[in-house]
């Protein structure tokens, strides 16, 4: 079984999980489309998430709310981006991303590289197999 991971430019490598049987068509266009490279920004508006542009085609499965450590994908055209929620969120009225993966250890070391994301604005991230 392979391992992919996220890896932060200034400190924080994370193991992703994907959501096989959630998210079937989502981690398996992520999985071929890797690695992916992108300057991750803070999205403050949505509570505690950050996120990073990736040119994936892949249609919504999985719209559910997200938690700590989930892993989901706008998938709109015009702006594709994988956006990972490392805190609480705010409720935006079923306006929810595609969940395909998640982050489950070292939480609180996500939500310090969120908080470093927000402070100091972007940070290269690496999506990558290990």
């Amino acid at each position: 079984m392979d391992t992919y991971i996220l890896e932060f430019e200034k400190g924080g490598t994370f193991e992703v999980h994907f959501l096989e049987d959630q998210a079937p068509k989502t981690a398996a266009a992520f999985q071929k489309a890797l690695p992916l490279e992108g300057g991750c920004l803070q999205a403050r508006f949505s509570g505690d998430e950050f996120f990073f542009g990736a040119p994936v085609a892949v249609d919504d499965e999985n719209r559910i709310p997200p938690y700590e450590g989930a892993i989901a994908f706008n998938c709109d055209p015009q702006w594709q981006a994988v956006c990972i929620y490392y805190g609480s969120t705010i409720e935006s009225g079923g306006e929810y991303y595609n969940l395909f993966a998640e982050i489950r250890d070292n939480l609180e070391e996500l939500h310090n590289v969120g908080l470093r994301i927000w402070k100091e604005g972007e940070e290269k991230v690496k999506f990558r197999k290990k």
